[in-house]
């Protein structure tokens, strides 16, 4: 994970990659870049407590559900890790609610990436039902790669479409 040195932000700015998550109960500001992957920002309002999670289901997962599946697991590993952070800086895990992006037909050169794009929609679909967390705001599909900047203390996620050459500075970080 990057944090931001050269002060672009009045608050500190970390810069997540797919794999990562993180958590906060400070002013910092979360940013990452998606394309066909997941990223799910996470929060406590009552409290000021948030994270975000950038990850990707690797394939289409099976009829058994996101609990018995070995390509759910990158996505259950990280989403729970992730809560567990928030719980452990105070957060109520039955107050948290989610903001879902990404799944996008972007990033993958293959013919595997309709199988990626359902699995990444099957798990969201799944989870979040399971754990029974609202997700006030979802913005999934498309072709395009798209920035996000979330504010893990009060909730609030700015979403901009980008183009492959600022998608390929990202990746330089």
């Amino acid at each position: 994970m990057a944090s931001n040195e050269d002060r672009l932000f009045d608050d500190d700015l970390y810069v997540l990659k797919p794999g990562e998550y993180y958590a906060t109960s400070d002013n910092g500001i979360l940013g990452t870049v998606t394309g066909s992957s997941v990223v799910v920002c996470l929060y406590d309002r009552e409290k000021g407590i948030g994270g975000m999670c950038h990850f990707i289901v690797p394939g289409t997962i099976g009829t058994k559900g996101i609990l018995f599946d070995d390509i759910a697991r990158s996505g259950v590993t990280n989403m729970e890790l992730l809560m567990g952070e928030i719980v452990k800086l105070g957060g109520d895990r039955r107050q948290l609610k989610a903001k879902v992006y990404g799944s996008g037909e972007v990033g993958v050169e293959d013919s595997r990436i309709g199988d990626i794009l359902k699995g990444n929609l099957q798990f969201i679909e799944q989870y979040f039902k399971i754990e029974k967390i609202q997700i006030e705001e979802q913005d999934l599909g498309g072709t395009s790669r798209k920035k996000i900047v979330f504010e893990p203390k009060t909730g609030v996620v700015r979403e901009e479409e980008i183009s492959p050459e600022d998608a390929a500075l990202f990746d330089r970080l």
